[in-house]
């Protein structure tokens, strides 16, 4: 075959014959719903407003305080972020808990603040204050989610299956966000169907701008058809419009990596996975200042627990079984014993579910307030664990997932923790399946494994442990 040339300085270049061929694609519309974020700016209005009072001499200085500290703490992406539900998701909108914070708020603020409680009338506004506003603001946060114009207009484009493995899987886990938060990812199907619903890139561009598309997902694991894609949405690109990758859109949405659609390159070349000598170091420092603070703060705990589990059931009162650790290497992990002395005596090794019958009475309370873990500071003292990280494993059931599950391996890149990211957001794992949907948030946290991510965590287990849903 014949291919055209032109010669520039003195450097022969081939020149594409005939006309480029377009595409079809596979494409579904998406709207993301973010009205807590829509809240901040009237939060900062209304404590602008009240520091402006106070400049202007109209209000006393304790006005703003309150204010601040209710608006911030109860309503700003902040409290969103780091409460989770344990079904995942995020805080479920409770009136009640809402309340809750708020009285709390404003006892901090009197106990850092002890002059504002000689006075009534702050009292008073306070209470007030922390009780009516997160009430008053809710239906607010419903309306704005509800407005198509605070949305982010998203549409997912792939001419394989992978675009269609990414919608159902978007289906899927935006029933929690939905449940948990009343809102999330709204879907809106096209209203192409069949064999229109391959659309080329030219129609492509017209749903874009009539739809108030913000976002292009593309969902495309063909080398050449990514490529072509590619080339295609520069133009769009060059307009304002983001484009993102299936995996880093869906991780930024959920808190988890997609497994499903990960291969090798991503781990090469995605952000993340950084793991500094000072970071090294600034963690096991918080690590061994954090299990000497818990083992102390504990001692009470965990006497009590150690005498109830001895005169529960016959056998010994801490519990010793061999764990994988950081980088494949074994370790004997502690808990307190829940289950019978003779649990897999007969059964062998067997994943434990939540309504096991092997667990002891005393067991079923240690493991809802998530108890039966404490003993594990030693661990952690002895730099075979980390406060957070990822749950370790038994050698018999990792040799077994590392041959069900793509990529299951990589989670022993990072030390293995009392609580984790996996922890909060998925419920009790006792199969193959659960593995697998933990195993997206511990490579999550693999990557993102910083202070603030620890931080994060362990103010969900906190949660977790004081309302009682340990898994």
């Amino acid at each position: 075959m014949h291919m055209p040339t032109s010669t520039i300085k003195g450097t022969t270049w081939a020149e594409a014959s005939g006309p480029p061929r377009r595409a079809s694609f596979k494409v579904r519309t998406y709207y993301l719903a973010r009205p807590g974020i829509a809240l901040v700016p009237l939060e900062f209005l209304l404590l602008s407003v009240a520091l402006l009072q106070v400049m202007l001499g109209r209000a006393p200085f304790e006005a703003p305080l309150l204010i601040a500290l209710c608006a911030l703490l109860l309503h700003s992406t902040v409290l969103n972020r780091l409460v989770v539900s344990p079904q995942g998701g995020r805080l479920r909108s409770d009136p009640s808990i809402e309340v809750v914070f708020g009285f709390l708020s404003v006892i901090i603020l009197f106990y850092l603040f002890p002059g504002l409680a000689s006075r009534l009338e702050s009292v008073v506004a306070g209470t007030c204050l922390a009780g009516v506003l997160p009430v008053t603001l809710r239906p607010v946060r419903h309306y704005i989610g509800k407005q198509k114009k605070l949305m982010e207009g998203v549409l997912i484009v792939g001419a394989g299956d992978l675009a269609l493995k990414l919608s159902q899987a978007l289906d899927t886990d935006a029933v929690s966000l939905r449940k948990d938060h009343g809102d999330g990812v709204k879907t809106i199907p096209h209203p192409l169907s069949g064999r229109e619903s391959m659309v080329d890139f030219q129609r492509l561009s017209e749903m874009v701008k009539r739809d108030n598309i913000s976002r292009v997902v593309v969902a495309e694991e063909n080398v050449q058809k990514r490529a072509q894609l590619s080339s295609e949405l520069v133009d769009l690109r060059l307009r304002g419009i983001r484009i993102s990758d299936a995996v880093d859109f869906y991780e930024q949405l959920f808190g988890k990596i997609w497994i499903e659609a990960l291969s090798s390159e991503w781990f090469l070349y995605t952000n993340g996975f950084r793991h500094s000598a000072l970071s090294i170091f600034f963690k096991r420092f918080v690590d061994v200042a954090g299990s000497l603070v818990l083992l102390i703060l504990a001692s009470p705990v965990m006497a009590l627990a150690a005498l109830a589990i001895k005169l529960d059931s016959p056998g010994p009162v801490l519990f010793r079984q061999m764990r994988v650790g950081l980088f494949g290497v074994p370790f004997v992990i502690f808990k307190f014993r829940s289950m019978r002395a003779d649990a897999e005596a007969l059964s062998g090794a067997v994943w434990a579910s939540e309504d096991d019958p092997r667990i002891t009475r005393v067991g079923r309370v240690l493991r809802k307030f998530r108890l039966d873990e404490l003993p594990q500071a030693i661990n952690v003292l002895r730099g075979e664990m980390s406060l957070v990280g990822p749950r370790p494993e038994r050698p018999c059931f990792v040799d077994r997932l590392t041959e069900l599950i793509p990529f299951y391996n990589h989670r022993h890149y990072v030390k293995p923790g009392i609580t984790g990211w996996a922890q909060v957001k998925y419920r009790y794992g006792a199969s193959v399946e659960d593995t697998y949907r933990k195993l997206q948030y511990d490579i999550y946290y693999a990557k993102h494994r910083s202070f603030i991510c620890d931080v994060r965590v362990l103010f969900n287990t906190i949660g977790i442990v004081l309302f009682g849903k340990g898994r």
